[in-house]
């Protein structure tokens, strides 16, 4: 596949997009890894592209959205890139997935978390797509007398290492491990969202 990863200046995900094709990614002050085979520094609003592309995956800033910005009303201060991402979606990939938090206006999102897939990191995103992904039943996972690590470690009890981080979320590239904990989305659920896409591609295939 042709894949587009934009708004993805540190772009963990495009290690577990890259088992799936070539990757392009965008960012305004991208770092380079290895998963990425064309990496673009630009302003997704300026961005503009040659070629079309299989799946894009898009993660418009969420700051509008949090909890910090609701409490201390400056949600108004980040602009909304959501439509932005939409439109890039549409005009460029066949396929496509928009992540955010889940305060964020999506429209008929799937919700993930880590207690999904047997992980004990709740890390609860939502993701706006173009094609249909089951909602998985949810499930609570305990970890050391707090229902999350997350939880864990608000209350400053565990920090996590590095290499933690890359064992919960399923990386292994030389990430920091603040982008990990506060930016990568887990690996399993990118797989979980793109295995709708392979699976159909496989009915095509096998038809008489």
């Amino acid at each position: 596949m042709r894949i587009l990863h934009c708004f993805a200046d540190t772009g963990v995900e495009s290690e577990a997009l890259a088992a799936y094709g070539s990757v392009t990614r965008v960012g305004l002050d991208p770092v380079d890894t290895p998963f990425t085979d064309t990496l673009i520094k630009a302003d997704a609003r300026d961005v503009e592209f040659d070629q079309t592309f299989d799946l894009g995956l898009f993660h418009p800033p969420c700051q509008r959205w949090t909890p910090g910005a609701q409490m201390h009303g400056t949600t108004g201060e980040h602009e909304n890139l959501i439509p932005l991402a939409r439109e890039l979606a549409n005009d460029y990939c066949e396929n496509w997935i928009i992540e955010n938090v889940p305060q964020a206006p999506l429209n008929d999102p799937v919700t993930l978390n880590g207690g999904m897939f047997g992980s004990p990191l709740h890390y609860e995103r939502c993701f706006e797509t173009s094609y249909h992904v089951d909602q998985p039943r949810n499930q609570q996972r305990l970890c050391g007398g707090h229902e999350t690590f997350d939880e864990f470690h608000a209350t400053g009890g565990w920090k996590g290492s590095k290499q933690l981080w890359q064992s919960t979320k399923g990386y292994s590239g030389d990430y920091n491990a603040k982008s990990l904990k506060r930016e990568a989305i887990p690996r399993a659920y990118i797989n979980y969202l793109v295995r709708p896409l392979l699976a159909a591609e496989t009915k095509a295939k096998v038809k008489p």
